[in-house]
């Protein structure tokens, strides 16, 4: 792949129209009580300031069936259209990848990757959307990408999806290779979550359930980030979770209650994860 389109639909679950998406349904529902359902669910609206607000567009957010129905808008609109209109009129190779209102598609040839932009956005304003142009953009990304950035003495652009940043690097041997960091926004966002629950709950529970905890929340931020080529930023997150757990602690009372030997007893006490890949992308790819 040599170009890459991302992007975003502009303020997408205020705005997805509410009769197009009950058309869509009825593809799959024949029940008219179902549908009905549907319909009241949608008409309720939000509570916003102790008011509730009721709109003829978009889907409550929130609300348990919100995310699938807007899977479903966006199966119609856009995934359908991809793989049985546009991706049969490409000369090159095509992919298309989305989840929620988040998508981007590779291109082999770039007056393709720009046919689909312009041809995206009209397909969009067929059912009342339109994509965010802060957050939409065409780049050059791959192996022959970085030969002609590397002639303009520029680096090759990078992309961010589903939390990582996406970015052209090489093998052990020279070969090109997609590699993922945690995206920088993402990283800033978690540590800043970790920080305000900390200052949170340190004076409400005790020291043995706040490690315990802080533990869990590390696990979870592994489990999705710990994957190849990006050990160097979970072990950083790590790192800076360790010191905010370790100062946070020590606020707890008016006297010091760890030094760093004692803090690392504690964290080896409750089995403190050790940063590691867990997703292995490249024997995933061989199976």
């Amino acid at each position: 792949m040599n170009y890459v389109v991302e992007a975003d639909i502009k303020g997408f679950f205020d705005h997805l129209n509410q009769k197009w998406l009950i058309e869509f349904l009825k593809h799959r529902i024949g029940d008219e009580r179902v549908l009905r359902l549907v319909v009241r669910m949608l008409k309720s609206g939000v509570m916003e300031e102790g008011l509730v607000k009721a709109s003829d567009e978009g889907v409550p957010q929130g609300g348990n069936l919100s995310p699938l129905l807007s899977n479903v808008y966006l199966h119609y609109t856009l995934d359908l259209w991809f793989e049985k209109r546009f991706k049969r009129r490409c000369r090159g190779e095509a992919y298309y990848f989305r989840f929620a209102d988040d998508f981007l598609a590779c291109f082999q040839h770039r007056e393709e990757a720009e046919r689909f932009l312009k041809e995206m956005k009209a397909r969009l304003a067929e059912f009342h959307l339109e994509i965010e142009p802060s957050k939409t953009k065409l780049l050059e990304f791959g192996g022959f990408a970085e030969e002609r950035t590397g002639r303009r003495s520029q680096k090759p652009e990078t992309f961010d999806f589903l939390g990582f940043t996406h970015y052209c690097g090489q093998t052990r041997q020279g070969r090109f290779k997609v590699k993922r960091r945690t995206a920088s926004k993402k990283y800033r966002a978690k540590l800043k979550e970790v920080k305000e629950w900390l200052q949170r709950e340190r004076s409400r529970i005790k020291k043995g359930e706040l490690l315990g905890r802080a533990k869990l929340k590390l696990v979870g931020h592994l489990n999705y980030y710990a994957i190849t080529d990006n050990m160097e930023m979970c072990r950083t997150f790590s790192y800076q979770v360790e010191r905010l757990l370790y100062k946070w602690l020590n606020r707890q009372s008016q006297t010091r209650s760890y030094n760093w030997e004692r803090f690392r007893d504690a964290l080896a006490w409750v089995e403190w994860p050790v940063a590691i890949v867990k997703h292995d992308l490249y024997v995933l790819r061989r199976l």
